[in-house]
């Protein structure tokens, strides 16, 4: 009996990000600090992540592959067996048993992006995307925000491995959640003409500006979340808040998701445009004082607070401008690159840092993150005004 025939099938097919994303969620934090804990400090911290984000990058442009070879059901099955076995390789507090794990885990969160992207296309229609999103981001952030604090407590307070085990728990309920809604019977078209071939279909996707545009607005929201995740804990370890301290403030900044809702009705009936330009000038400006204040652990934990604000006015957007514009025929194909901003920030954050802090102090990581986001902010100028 399917709960579709019960319940909104767009709320319920939103609701079902949460349970999706709470898994990942209860790693956000702990990855990062059992990372800086094997490596000894944050430059080679930076490092480990930069270089496992590469093969992450590499995997999602295969995934179309996957997908036409074993069809997008059993790819989504694949995704979650991958997080299941990240969750059990992370587990173990050892160097390449971590890197392996972190491995399956990047692979996991791509192939997952990949699969239900298409899926959330083949049950929604375009006319709805902009009230689906908000909806949607609202359920997969507010396991972002449950999930980092979480993972660290029952860490830290309870049992080393119970994150781990909670991660296997949940990723198998999520798989049984998915049969329940009935998404594995979605209509998904495929054109059996189109390439699979990862160096001629990304060539395409960037030759489209629209597309192009989506992607590197997503990419610096990503960017700034990755440095948020990752770095405010490190910086609450350093300065002496500690490590529960530094995942509670990702936590807490991640709860400013509770006014997706509010934001996705902003976007509707004040533009998409206005929104995200608001958006990235207040994460730039509130990032910038973060820096300014760092000597100021209190203050600065505050702001870091304050300032996920306008990183989740972006959130209310979420993947609008990519729905909009990608073409029905060339989901598959287009999806693949587009999940690629998420590696893609997972690996030129730590990339970057990875050079910067070998010269400078761990402060550079903030005054870094305000640059892109104001950069980010200038390029919202090309969205089109009528984009609601």
């Amino acid at each position: 009996m399917k709960l579709n025939r019960y319940i909104n099938p767009q709320n319920s097919l939103a609701a079902y990000f949460f349970i999706q994303n709470l898994p990942r969620g209860m790693l956000l934090s702990v990855i990062p600090l059992q990372a800086y804990a094997l490596m000894g400090n944050a430059q080679d911290a930076s490092l480990l992540l930069f270089a496992v984000s590469v093969g992450g990058i590499v995997a999602a442009l295969t995934l179309p592959i996957l997908i036409r070879r074993i069809g997008i059901y059993p790819s989504y099955l694949f995704s979650c067996a991958m997080m299941i076995l990240s969750a059990c390789l992370i587990m173990v507090e050892q160097a390449w048993f971590f890197s392996t794990g972190l491995f399956c885990h990047v692979f996991a969160i791509a192939a997952a992006e990949v699969t239900l992207s298409i899926y959330v296309m083949g049950r929604i229609a375009r006319a709805q995307m902009t009230s689906f999103e908000p909806l949607r981001v609202f359920f997969s952030v507010s396991a972002l925000t449950i999930g980092p604090f979480l993972g660290v407590y029952l860490q830290n307070r309870i049992l080393h491995q119970l994150p781990f085990i909670s991660c296997i728990v949940f990723m198998l309920i999520a798989m049984v959640w998915f049969r329940v809604l009935g998404l594995q019977h979605t209509r998904i078209p495929v054109t059996r003409a189109q390439s699979v071939n990862p160096l001629k279909y990304l060539p395409r996707y960037f030759s489209q500006p629209r597309l192009r545009l989506a992607y590197g607005l997503v990419l610096a929201r990503s960017g700034w979340w990755t440095m948020f995740i990752i770095y405010v804990p490190i910086y609450a370890t350093q300065s002496g808040l500690g490590e529960l301290t530094g995942a509670a403030l990702v936590s807490i900044g991640t709860a400013w998701t509770l006014s997706v809702p509010f934001w996705g009705w902003v976007a509707r009936h004040y533009g998409v445009r206005r929104l995200m330009m608001l958006g990235f000038a207040t994460s730039s400006a509130l990032t910038f004082l973060v820096y300014l204040v760092i000597d100021l652990p209190t203050i600065a934990a505050v702001l870091l607070v304050i300032c996920a604000l306008g990183a989740t006015m972006l959130d209310g957007v979420g993947n609008v401008l990519f729905f909009r514009a990608v073409r029905a025929g060339e989901r598959a194909q287009m999806t693949a690159v587009f999940v690629t901003y998420r590696d893609a920030g997972q690996l030129m954050t730590p990339g970057l840092f990875a050079v910067l802090l070998s010269y400078f102090a761990l402060p550079v990581v903030f005054s870094s993150a305000a640059l892109w986001m104001c950069v980010a902010a200038w390029f919202c100028r090309y969205i089109p005004r009528r984009l609601h």
